[in-house]
């Protein structure tokens, strides 16, 4: 896997820059730092700032760019340029997320940008528990390889969460309309085949993991599972195609998991990075 890490001034970098060491290291992945300094920035305040961040990857192939101009634009040069699987950025803490990641360059590159972005947090220096969310089965096998090729080669033990639709309220309280986790793997229907494949893609990387089925509004049950599961970070797909990358992030669970959750998130669009 080819990586992009995207480094601003210290110490807002910080978190994306120890996040990408995570994943660098598990995946023995060669790295490179890009800074684009602003119109106003000397080449001496960008040098520092990757030589800062190049001292917290010790033991990795590491690269350096520096760039000037529009952000958003100078990252998205670099990704045509180098053909990166995955680009790295960080999502600054201290204001409400929602509004801050809405107008800043961590939301327009995980809208814009053609490869899986990896949106980090200040969060704990560990890669231990992964939460891998499949959303809508057609799109879910690549973002089930990406989780399961990280927790392999991390070590880290994963839970598989698929969440299916509430349950229409004319039924609730019924208790024989719900099916347990394994009379469900025990049927032929389309979940129970794309949940027993997951769970061989899961075994396949010798990943520890627990399965769940929950039912209910899926950002809502994504998020609580998140908070209640202590994990260091979320792999979800990207829900449109390409072509929709504006639309996929401007009111749908992904926008929404990224923008809230309380750990690094993981977007994959398209085709999983050989990692």
């Amino acid at each position: 896997m080819k990586i992009l890490l995207c480094v601003a001034g210290m110490p807002y970098a910080e978190a994306a820059v120890t996040f990408g060491g995570l994943v660098a290291n598990a995946t023995r992945s060669p790295v490179t730092l890009l800074h684009v300094a602003r119109q106003d920035e000397t080449q001496a305040n960008g040098d520092r700032a990757l030589a800062a961040a190049r001292e917290m990857l010790p033991g990795l192939a590491v690269d350096t760019r520096i760039r000037q101009g529009n952000p958003v634009g100078m990252i998205l040069l670099q990704v045509k340029k180098g053909d990166y699987d995955l680009v790295i950025i960080g999502a600054r803490q201290g204001v409400k997320l929602r509004q801050q990641l809405l107008g800043s360059v961590a939301h327009k590159v995980v809208r814009r940008v053609p490869t899986s972005v990896l949106v980090a947090r200040e969060t704990g220096p560990n890669l231990a528990r992964i939460l891998i969310c499949t959303g809508g089965i057609a799109v879910a096998d690549p973002v089930v390889e990406t989780g399961a090729r990280i927790a392999g080669a991390a070590k880290a033990q994963a839970t598989l969460l698929h969440v299916a639709s509430p349950i229409p309220s004319m039924y609730t309280g019924l208790d024989d309309i719900t099916e347990t986790l394994a009379e469900l793997l025990q049927t032929d229907t389309p979940i129970a085949r794309h949940l027993r494949h997951s769970a061989e893609i899961l075994a396949q990387h010798q990943v520890t993991a627990e399965l769940e089925l929950c039912r209910g509004v899926a950002v809502d049950e994504i998020l609580r599972e998140a908070h209640q599961g202590d994990y260091d970070l979320i792999v979800i797909g990207a829900s449109g195609t390409a072509g929709r990358l504006r639309e996929w992030l401007l009111g749908n669970v992904t926008r929404q998991i990224v923008e809230r959750a309380p750990c690094s998130v993981f977007v994959v669009k398209t085709e999983f990075p050989d990692v």
